[in-house]
């Protein structure tokens, strides 16, 4: 785990950001804002229930992520492997509390016992040692005590942007489209190298 800059509390958006989209920082700034923290985005190697349709490889995709943390004021870190539970104690041991942003359709994939060694165990001891705000998405969700949720009027600027994913901007430049209103202008730049590549 790399995890880089240090603050006291910090807001974690854990994901594969193939590539980031507008929705990434919006969802991250908004968890930042309601738990008075600094924003991370965390680039995580293991990937739980993903399509196999990368866009941007591994190497390219850092420095993208890199290059957004330092545009828009946000940390980045590297987690190779593990746990929500895993990450968060890595953010302890780097000098920081970490609470995690989801979407509530991470909710059910955090719920299911399949995806911990240790099954149900699992699932009790994230829900019971990592702290969770949970942006709306347009899936049904779960819910859970303790959980704190954020309404989407107090994410996204526009009606329906909750919807917006990395699937749907990758399957967008496979067919061509325009992504630049979708995605923050280091991105923009990253997709003209893919696009004169393919």
């Amino acid at each position: 785990m790399i995890v880089e800059p240090t603050s006291p509390t910090v807001a974690v958006l854990l994901g594969a950001f193939d590539p980031p989209t507008n929705a990434h920082l919006a969802v991250v700034d908004a968890a930042a804002r309601a738990t008075g923290s600094s924003g991370v985005l965390c680039l995580t190697r293991t990937l739980l229930a993903r399509p196999d349709d990368e866009l941007l490889p591994i190497e390219a995709r850092l420095d993208v992520i890199c290059a957004v943390a330092a545009d828009h004021g946000l940390g980045f870190a590297v987690a190779n492997r593990g746990t929500y539970v895993d990450v968060a104690e890595a953010f302890a041991a780097a000098g920081s509390a970490a609470t995690f942003v989801i979407g509530s359709d991470k909710l059910a994939q955090l719920e299911d016992p399949s995806f911990y060694t240790d099954g149900p165990a699992g699932v009790e001891r994230t829900f019971s040692s990592v702290r969770f705000v949970v942006v709306p998405r347009p899936l049904p969700a779960a819910d859970r005590p303790g959980l704190t949720w954020l309404e989407p009027a107090e994410v996204f600027e526009r009606a329906g942007d909750e919807a917006l994913s990395a699937t749907e901007v990758r399957a967008r430049v496979r067919r061509g489209e325009r992504v630049d209103h979708l995605v923050p202008r280091a991105v923009v730049s990253a997709l003209e190298g893919y696009t004169r590549a393919s």
